[in-house]
């Protein structure tokens, strides 16, 4: 009996100690990061309907979803993107992030034009091939 509570008190410590490793960055060392860079370059290739570079930045598996999304859509994967950049901020601010091994959360405030109100965004990015990529994207009109 005594086995599992200690096996389960050094699991507790051990996540403890990794979560103390990897904490949360604050919003200017968050918008200094690679992984906002990379995110960055994601909206530039979004906005500008730049497939080619938008293939770049994700994982391999977004750019077959699109295709197949594209396909079933009955539209090509450049009017999936052009959709895709409308619906994004024209303006983001980086205010948080944190990273995990090879996965990373943003926190994105986000405003377009003609919206009276920000938008706020979680933006998952993993490793892939040594690089990071932009996954999936979450946006609520509620702050955290």
């Amino acid at each position: 009996m005594r086995r599992p509570i200690f096996l389960g008190a050094v699991l507790l410590l051990a996540t403890a100690i990794l979560s103390a490793a990897t904490p949360a960055r604050a919003a200017g060392d968050a918008a200094k990061s690679e992984q906002a860079k990379v995110y960055a370059a994601w909206v530039k290739a979004v906005k500008a309907g730049d497939l080619a570079a938008w293939k770049k930045l994700v994982p391999a598996e977004a750019s077959q979803q699109m295709e197949a999304q594209a396909k079933e859509m009955k539209k090509t994967p450049k009017e999936i993107l052009e959709f895709l950049g409308a619906m994004s901020p024209d303006e983001s601010t980086i205010t948080g992030l944190k990273v995990d091994g090879t996965k990373a959360m943003l926190s994105v405030t986000g405003k377009t034009k003609g919206e009276p109100k920000p938008s706020y965004g979680k933006v998952e990015l993993i490793q892939e091939g040594g690089a990071w990529k932009v996954g999936r994207q979450s946006w609520t009109d509620k702050p955290e």
